[in-house]
């Protein structure tokens, strides 16, 4: 049976190996929801990039998004 310090490497290099995996595969999906996102949010962002709005419109859009 091995020592506990020839063990320890062994698992280290296995916790970084997952601890890398699990990283990759949040990545991967941050990127996913970036990218599907429908016409529509993407016309309206485009149209609406040169207006700005009172307080009030501001308060008033938030309001109709919920």
């Amino acid at each position: 049976m091995k020592h506990a310090s020839q063990l320890f490497p062994i698992a280290l290099q296995e916790l970084l190996e997952i601890g890398e995996k699990a990283r990759k595969q949040r990545e991967q999906r941050e990127r996913a929801k970036h990218v599907a996102r429908p016409r529509e949010t993407r016309a309206c962002k485009h149209g609406a990039r040169g207006q700005s709005f009172t307080e009030k419109e501001k308060i008033q859009l938030t309001f109709n998004l919920k």
